[in-house]
């Protein structure tokens, strides 16, 4: 019960809004930004209506927005749609070395509380810096294996259930021993097996996180008693998800403390921003292919063959060298690299069912071989390097080893901008975009947010 005690202490007292440094508020609300406009983009999508739809049908409180899509619901399935919505692209940001995607989970919870509740901006920011955080170090409190392979589930629902739970534990200010039930009680609703791999089972699963983290705070504060003992109780889902850390005494314990918000997972290792809607991993080949027809005015036709080589771990984490639909296209080197070749930066409509069948691309796919032929380095974690030997024999080659977007060259907010307004493109106008714009980036001088969250809804 001591791990349950502590993580709810730091919820409620481990940090306030003036402790926060300008860097994490900067950093938190480009992550917010960056969540809205990809949550955009998802609703214009048919799995996202499809969602939407079915929570009109059931009816209820209609107090919470539904991105995108001008409806309400009730704040757990606001939550859950939302967290659907914004990673269903694969677009949303990453911590980097944290398997859940702590903002998809997070910023649906807080939002719709927010809403419901009209909280403060400061409030906000305060509440989603602590979820995202308690998320990717309860996440990356995971060893690797030998083969540098992450040893656990897919962990958004366990891990972001909790972060969840704790922002929104902050959000209604709920006391100590209200804020153990609510941790105690996510972690027993958390969804963890990757039995989805594709983008829109996955995205099922962080909304369920959400739902499941905001769900366990709102019961706590009606008196809901959860067995405080069980986020580290030897037989729980958190335990037996973590194996290799059940069983750490005190000082390992200890460890993890000291390390919460010191620094903060989104500061260092630090946060990607997406530049590209599809795998993370495919980003720095991605990269070195347009640096090469930057450099080069490649023509695809010139083409003989192209070579892409990454690392052996990326190459096992995009395993589809034939897609089939587009959801194994977003984690297609081969398909990606020939859409890069042929029409440039990789956009949302090339991972679409008519894209995927494009006799030019399948022509091209075939002149591309990859390879897991790079060294990662600790500092270095996914360098790709791309060949093109042109007709004649000419070779070209280009190595990447940290991609755009990244930790190493984070977007500037006149990127992040522009992605937002491709994201939005479809459901708000230019104007009503740079007002949401605006709106996230004084967050802290709001007094009553309820309407951020309504704007979004378009």
């Amino acid at each position: 019960m001591a791990f349950t005690r502590r993580l709810a202490r730091f919820g409620r007292e481990g940090i306030s809004f003036d402790s926060l440094d300008p860097q994490v508020i900067a950093t938190s609300k480009e992550m917010m930004i960056n969540a809205a406009a990809v949550g955009l983009a998802g609703a214009a999508q048919d799995q996202g209506r499809a969602l939407a739809g079915l929570f009109q049908d059931m009816g209820g409180n209609g107090r919470c927005t539904i991105i995108g899509m001008g409806l309400r619901t009730s704040p757990a399935n606001a939550a859950l749609a939302n967290a659907f919505l914004i990673h269903l692209l694969d677009f949303d940001d990453e911590i980097q070395g944290v398997a859940t995607y702590c903002t998809a989970v997070i910023f649906p919870a807080v939002m719709a509380l927010a809403e419901l509740n009209a909280n403060s901006g400061q409030e906000i920011l305060t509440a989603f810096a602590l979820g995202c955080e308690t998320a990717a170090k309860l996440d990356s409190w995971v060893p690797s294996s030998a083969t540098g392979e992450i040893t656990r589930p897919f962990s958004g629902g366990i891990a972001g259930a909790v972060g969840a739970a704790a922002a929104a534990g902050r959000l209604l200010e709920l006391d100590q021993e209200q804020m153990e039930s609510a941790l105690a009680v996510a972690a027993s609703q958390a969804h963890g097996p990757p039995v989805n791999f594709d983008p829109p089972g996955r995205a099922l699963q962080c909304g369920q996180a959400a739902m499941a983290g905001l769900t366990a705070a709102m019961l706590a504060q009606r008196g809901f008693q959860g067995a405080r003992q069980s986020i580290y109780h030897q037989s729980t889902l958190l335990a037996l998800s973590y194996p290799s850390n059940a069983g750490i005494p005190g000082s390992g314990q200890e460890r993890f403390f000291e390390a919460l918000a010191n620094p903060f997972s989104a500061i260092y290792p630090g946060l990607t921003v997406k530049l590209y809607p599809c795998a993370s991993a495919s980003h720095t080949a991605i990269d070195a292919i347009l640096q090469l027809m930057q450099q080069h005015r490649i023509e695809a036709g010139k083409i003989e063959s192209v070579k892409v080589s990454v690392t052996p771990s990326v190459l096992r984490s995009l395993p589809y060298p034939e897609p089939e639909d587009p959801w194994q296209a977003r984690f297609s080197l081969n398909y990606i690299a020939a859409q890069t070749l042929l029409y440039g930066q990789p956009l949302i409509e090339q991972f679409s069912q008519s894209a995927l069948q494009d006799a030019t691309v399948r022509e091209l796919m075939g002149r591309i071989t990859i390879t897991g032929e790079e060294t990662p380095t600790p500092l270095t974690d996914r360098p790709a390097t791309v060949t093109v030997r042109l007709v004649g024999g000419r070779e070209l080659e280009q190595l990447v080893e940290f991609a755009r977007g990244g930790p190493q060259f984070p977007l500037d907010q006149e990127e992040l901008d522009a992605k937002f307004l491709y994201c939005a493109r479809h459901i708000m106008t230019p104007h009503h975009i740079q007002g949401t714009i605006d709106q996230f980036r004084d967050l802290e001088n709001i007094q009553n947010a309820s309407g951020l969250a309504s704007i979004l809804g378009a």
